[in-house]
């Protein structure tokens, strides 16, 4: 007999059943019943805080089973995961551990990949139930002060509805900030997620894809797009990563000409621009209109998504080339796309009264010239380039289960630091990885040990690179 392929998570310590209660009351009705195994028992015990819950919420059958099983599955990754980390008592660490083992699968647990509306629904179920118990003192609060973010996602409430003159911004902003979960884990607009494996960008391809690809026709080059390229591929970041990037997130230090980029939280880091320095990016952006590129009511060419990865406590993280001739060439064509990017601005400048502060732009659409540069503007451009090498005779087929993909590059970047002997915890910290369940997950590693890991990755793989 065949079974079908397991396509969503199984129960390792829990079970549900639906079966007759006799409440307190006297009266006896049906329920989704949980049961629990704790560790060391010999028999399960009836989750009897769900019965209650359920009582007191007397919904459908269908949604007592949905709880139950979210509760039960929380419960499968409390047992076998929070005992190899150190912070298992932070209650919104254990919620974060759990989202991204339910994203990406995890074969301890026996689970596959989950969508993140399932994702979603699971943690609403277990952040409503964690309430109704009384967990809600230590489960992190959002602040008092609520957030322009949400006053413009009030102010759209309220022009929408019908009883807009009766509308208090006020309250309607302070009730969408204290019901969002964005304080524990911030879901990426576009997040799928797939079984399928993705494979590392050939090797062979990283020299002419950077020195051919990005040619145009009139004999210049697409260098905001070739940069993003060395951005994924040198640096590792996440395809979305580079759209946050702001002017001033660079630094060239003219004595050596060392290059220095810092990747800030869309909205919670600091404009770092006089005479705002103060500010916060969410407060800079919305003077001029706009909102962190995180955030969902942004149109789909303005936004980008953003992973919940390790940040300091200023909201940057550093961003580090891992070859020393692919940070000279970075450094070049940055002084190039600096005159490129005054230029488009201008433009933007005369038609909407203000500059953006974002690096990356647009630089041949003459009808939104200096517009932030969308992500489906950089996958065009490489699509290109993928083609220019077709035509050049090398067999390039694009896909993530190919290897030519953006998040290929990065699967590349980690493979080169581990083959160059570079230890697991530089290796975390290079790729911003925010894995609760590493014990050390809030150690830093040293400046010594990465500047020892970008020597060896030099003496890895020899790369030779046009236009240094």
């Amino acid at each position: 007999m065949k079974f079908r392929k397991q396509s969503y998570a199984h129960p390792v310590h829990h079970v549900t059943v639906k079966q007759k209660i006799k409440l307190k009351s006297g009266v006896t009705n049906h329920f989704i019943v949980l049961y629990i195994k704790p560790l060391g028992s010999e028999k399960p015990i009836v989750f009897r805080e769900l019965i209650n819950y359920f009582e007191t919420n007397s919904n459908s059958g269908s949604w007592q089973r949905q709880v139950a099983r979210a509760i039960g599955l929380f419960y499968d990754f409390c047992v076998e995961k929070a005992p190899v980390y150190k912070n298992d008592n932070n209650v919104a660490d254990t919620i974060r551990g759990f989202i991204q083992c339910s994203l990406s699968g995890d074969s301890g647990l026996g689970w596959t990949p989950s969508s993140a509306k399932t994702v979603r629904r699971n943690v609403g179920y277990i952040l409503d139930f964690s309430r109704y118990i009384g967990l809600n003192g230590t489960l992190p609060k959002s602040p008092s002060k609520i957030h322009k973010e949400y006053f413009f996602r009030a102010s759209q409430v309220k022009n929408n509805s019908f009883l807009s003159h009766v509308t208090d911004v006020n309250k309607v902003a302070a009730r969408l900030q204290a019901t969002s979960t964005d304080h524990i884990f911030k879901f990426s607009k576009s997040t799928t997620t797939t079984s399928n494996k993705v494979s590392q960008f050939p090797e062979d391809l990283i020299e002419p894809l950077l020195n051919e690809g990005f040619k145009l026709r009139n004999g210049r080059e697409n260098i905001g797009a070739k940069m993003i390229t060395m951005l994924l591929i040198f640096g590792g970041l996440r395809e979305s990563e580079p759209f946050h990037l702001w002017f001033n997130d660079f630094n060239i230090y003219p004595s050596s000409g060392k290059l220095e980029i810092s990747l800030h939280h869309p909205s919670e880091s600091s404009c770092d621009i006089p005479p705002y320095k103060n500010k916060s990016r969410a407060e800079y952006l919305l003077e001029r209109g706009l909102l962190p590129r995180d955030n969902e009511n942004n149109s789909n060419s303005y936004y980008a998504g953003w992973k919940d990865l390790a940040l300091e406590k200023d909201y940057t993280t550093p961003i580090r080339l891992i070859h020393e001739d692919a940070e000279i060439l970075f450094v070049k064509l940055f002084k190039q796309y600096m005159y490129e990017r005054e230029v488009c601005m201008r433009d933007y400048k005369a038609k909407y009264g203000y500059e953006h502060p974002f690096f990356f732009v647009k630089t041949g659409d003459v009808n939104d010239l200096g517009a932030p540069m969308s992500i489906n503007s950089y996958l065009k451009a490489f699509k290109q380039a993928c083609k220019r090498l077709r035509k050049l005779g090398y067999y390039v087929e694009e896909g993530a289960k190919n290897g030519i993909a953006p998040h290929s590059m990065r699967h590349w970047f980690a493979s080169i630091l581990e083959e160059a002997g570079v230890p697991p915890k530089v290796l975390q910290d290079m790729m911003n990885h925010r894995s609760i369940l590493s014990q050390e997950i809030y150690k830093s590693a040293n400046k010594r040990a990465i500047d020892e890991a970008l020597k060896n990755v030099a003496g890895v793989y020899l790369l030779s690179l046009k236009g240094m």
